[in-house]
């Protein structure tokens, strides 16, 4: 009975909405890694002096282990992706404080773990987790999600340990960014507005505060608006602005040559914006906004609770971290280290996008095909069902 309610409409109402948004998100999806696939080529050839067949190399074993987590992602039953949620949230968190332990110091920060020649960045694992944690904690409040105790303590509460876990490596745009996350899906999931005032009001004068306590913080936000043409923004705004309509020519740009610091990763647009010119850079703004605007559409579209929101997470995931990117290069946020999603070379970034894109397409089937309903497993749902 509750299954039938989960699906209303029935699966064959639906099967070629899905099918169709999903479409047009693997091909968004698709654009972007093959693009960054080329990149990768252009730039670390030049940058690592390998040749092209080497960086292709490179960058393809890390695609090939994304697709690998993509598959598992897309392919894993939903019921065990939820009953797994909360454990694996909790041991990312542990996660983000090991850098201090067996990691290595990167310009003063500990955001790495490094063992022999196999290193990551645990903030990954645990924003994706974070998603199914909250979303999870969501779908079971069900209509109790609206309430202080049962929905704002504990959608923020994960997005608040985990941020605090961020501040001691100290990596303060990524738990910035985990909390906005957090604050959007939990908005989304029936959270009342006023539960935030007090709360933003507190968290961002105890954030600002924390930040402020680091020099290189402050000289971030003092050159905000008029970045030094030696500074890494400075770099990549003349890397982005010296490729015209057309670019130079992919492989022809001469930025990435030690001139623009994270030219691979972090400033990978510049480099896009040198070598493709405009339109290169007009291809990404429209691949993201596709993906944005799928992923909108499969939000509202989605009727298990749960399902809906593992699909509005990870699509404002990808579109979020998309944006805080595109904002530090253009010169219209502080510089801090996020990758550009497919497209950066860091490979556990790319990792953990692909396979928040193959969890959005399982939530979506899953969804069409009734395979998996939270109804039976929120007590106010059977209730109001019973009722």
């Amino acid at each position: 009975m509750a299954r039938s309610t989960a699906i209303a409409g029935g699966p064959d109402a639906r099967a070629g909405t899905h099918l169709r948004e999903l479409d047009w998100l693997m091909l968004a999806t698709v654009a972007l890694c093959c693009l960054g696939l080329v990149m990768a080529v252009s730039v670390q050839g030049a940058e690592l002096r390998v040749g092209p067949i080497q960086a292709m190399k490179l960058q393809g074993g890390k695609l090939f282990a994304a697709l690998a987590a993509f598959l598992i992602a897309a392919l894993v039953p939903m019921r065990h992706v939820a009953r797994a949620a909360l454990p694996a949230f909790a041991v990312a968190v542990a996660c983000c404080l090991l850098p201090h332990a067996v990691g290595r110091d990167v310009n003063g920060a500990h955001r790495w773990i490094q063992f022999g020649s196999f290193q990551f960045q645990p903030v990954e694992p645990a924003r994706f987790f974070m998603i199914l944690a909250i979303a999870r904690l969501l779908a079971r409040a069900g209509q109790r999600a609206g309430t202080f105790r049962h929905g704002f303590l504990p959608a923020i509460g994960c997005a608040v340990a985990l941020a605090a876990a961020l501040l001691c490596q100290p990596d303060h745009g990524n738990a910035l960014i985990v909390l906005g996350l957090a604050s959007v899906l939990a908005l989304v999931g029936g959270v009342r507005f006023v539960h935030f005032v007090p709360a933003a009001a507190a968290g961002l004068a105890l954030f600002a505060w924390a930040a402020l306590q680091h020099d290189y913080v402050v000289r971030r936000f003092t050159a905000l608006g008029s970045p030094d043409p030696d500074s890494q923004v400075g770099l990549g705004l003349i890397a982005l602005s010296s490729g015209g309509w057309f670019g130079q020519g992919l492989g022809q740009g001469w930025m990435k040559m030690g001139y623009v610091p994270e030219a691979k990763n972090d400033f990978v647009f510049a480099i896009v914006g040198e070598e493709l010119g405009f339109a290169g850079s007009l291809f990404v703004l429209a691949a993201f906004t596709v993906f944005g605007v799928v992923g909108y559409r499969l939000t509202g579209k989605v009727r298990d609770p749960f399902l809906r929101y593992v699909v509005c997470g990870y699509a404002l995931m990808i579109c979020l971290q998309a944006a805080a990117n595109l904002l530090v290069v253009s010169g219209w946020a502080p510089a801090k280290g996020i990758d550009l999603p497919f497209v950066s070379t860091g490979g556990t970034s790319l990792m953990f996008c692909l396979a928040g894109v193959g969890l959005i397409g399982n939530a979506a089937r899953a969804d069409h095909a009734g395979a998996f309903s939270t109804i039976d497993e929120s007590p106010v749902s059977v209730l109001s069902g019973r009722v």
